[in-house]
C-alpha cells in the first residue's frame, strides 16, 4: 500500500504532528510505504500561523499553490491520497476537486470546525468566503476522518463513510511527571497553545488575579507571545518541540478554557490530552469534547463561570491528595482512550477499508 500525505504544515504544526506524524512510525511499521508532501513549510509556518500581517501571509501561501499543483500531477501513482484538511481555507476546493478526479481514493481528515469561520478571526475578508468548501470536499472523497464526535456529525450529512479517530498523545513521550506542588510552594499553573488560542486564556484572566490575592501563584504560557496579567507573575515560553514535554513537566495544574460555541464544539481537547497524559490535574471549560473526556471530580473538572475556576483551582492548589488522585486518573484516561498506542491501528483500518471498496 502506497499513501500520499498532504499534510497542512510539516511536524511543527500542532495538527498535522497530532493527525499525521505521530503515526508514521506505526505505518512503516505494517508496511505501508508514505510519502509526505506538507504545504506550509517550515520557513514559511510562522508567518502563516502567528499574527504576521495578512500580505505576508499571503506571500507565503504562494508557493502552496504551486507545490499542491504538483502533487496534483503525482496522486494516481498512490493507493491512496490523505488530504489532512483543506488546502486553502474559506476558498472554492479546485486543487482538492482536481485531486479526487484523479484518484478516487481520498482520506480527508479535519480535527476542527474549517467549515466556520475561525473564533476571533471573523473579519471583512470572511465576507467573501466561499462558504461550502469542506461540504464538497467531503463530498467528494472516499472517506473522512474526523477528530471528535461533532466533527464526525457534521461530516455524516455529506457523507456516509466517517469515523472518528480522536486527537491522541504519544504516552511514552509524554510521560507522567513526578513532581506535586509541596506546602508552601510557588503553584505554577499552566497554559500551552498557539498565538491565535490566546483568546482562550484572555477570557479567564480575572480568575488569575483573584487567585494571586491568596496564594503564590505563576502563570506559565507556552506557545504564546507577549502574554501579561496586572498583578500576577506570568512566564512566557517559546513553543519547542524538544523542549515541549520538560515545559509541561514544570506546571503544577493546566487549564484549558474554551468557548462553547460552534468553532469551540470543534476542539479535540489537546491541551488538556497533553496535561492530562503527563498527570497533571486540570481545569476545563464546561465545552465542547471537555464534557466527554473529563469525569468531574476524578480525573479533573470543569468549570463555566469565573467562580467555578477560581474554586476548582483553588481545591487544586490547597489539596494534595486530590492532586495526587486526579493525576493518576487522567493519566490512566489517556492510555485507555486518548493513546497512540491504542488509535494507531484505526487509521491502518481505514485504508483497508478505502482500498477494498475501491476494489469491488
Amino acid at each position: 500500500m502506497r499513501v500520499l500525505f498532504l499534510t497542512q504544515t510539516d511536524i511543527d504544526g500542532p495538527a498535522s504532528r497530532y493527525r499525521v506524524y505521530q503515526y508514521l512510525d506505526f505505518l512503516k511499521e505494517q508496511g505501508i510505504e508514505y510519502t509526505l508532501s506538507p504545504g506550509v513549510s517550515k520557513g514559511n509556518y510562522l508567518k502563516v500561523y502567528s499574527g504576521y500581517h495578512p500580505l505576508k501571509k499571503l506571500a507565503a501561501l504562494v508557493p502552496v499553490f504551486f507545490k499542491r499543483l504538483i502533487d496534483v500531477l503525482r496522486v494516481s501513482r498512490y493507493d491512496i491520497v490523505f488530504l489532512q484538511r483543506e488546502i486553502f481555507p474559506q476558498i472554492y476546493p479546485i486543487i482538492e476537486k482536481m485531486i479526487m478526479k484523479l484518484n478516487k481514493n481520498v482520506v480527508f481528515d479535519f480535527d476542527d470546525a474549517i467549515f466556520l469561520v475561525p473564533a476571533g478571526r471573523a473579519g471583512f475578508i470572511y465576507k467573501f468566503r466561499y462558504k461550502h468548501n469542506i461540504r464538497e470536499i467531503i463530498k467528494g472523497s472516499s472517506h473522512i476522518i474526523t477528530g471528535n464526535v461533532y466533527l464526525r456529525e457534521y461530516a455524516g450529512r455529506f457523507n456516509p463513510n466517517v469515523c472518528v479517530i480522536p486527537t491522541c498523545v504519544d504516552t511514552d513521550r509524554f510521560y507522567i511527571k513526578k513532581r506535586l506542588i509541596s506546602d508552601n510552594e510557588q503553584a505554577v499553573i499552566g497554559w500551552i497553545g498557539t498565538e491565535h488560542s490566546l483568546i482562550y486564556l484572555k477570557s479567564i484572566e480575572g480568575v488569575f488575579k483573584e487567585l494571586s490575592k491568596n496564594f503564590n501563584i505563576c502563570l506559565h504560557v507556552i506557545g504564546g507571545r507577549n502574554f501579561a496579567v496586572k498583578g500576577v507573575k506570568v512566564v512566557n515560553k517559546k513553543w519547542d518541540m524538544d523542549t515541549e514535554v520538560a515545559d509541561l513537566h514544570e506546571l503544577d495544574i493546566g487549564v484549558a478554557p474554551l468557548l462553547d460555541d460552534g468553532w469551540g464544539k470543534g476542539k479535540c481537547g489537546l491541551k488538556a490530552l497533553q496535561y492530562m497524559s503527563c498527570g497533571i490535574p486540570v481545569v476545563c471549560s464546561d465545552a465542547g469534547v471537555y464534557k466527554e473526556m473529563i469525569v468531574e471530580g476524578e480525573n479533573g473538572f470543569l468549570a463555566s463561570i469565573a467562580n467555578d475556576w477560581v474554586q476548582k483551582l483553588t481545591m487544586l492548589i490547597q489539596d494534595k491528595k486530590l492532586r495526587e488522585k486526579i493525576s493518576l486518573a487522567a493519566r490512566n484516561m489517556i492510555e485507555e482512550k486518548y493513546s497512540l498506542k491504542v488509535n494507531a491501528a484505526r487509521l491502518k483500518t481505514v485504508f483497508d477499508f478505502v482500498l477494498k471498496g475501491s476494489s469491488r
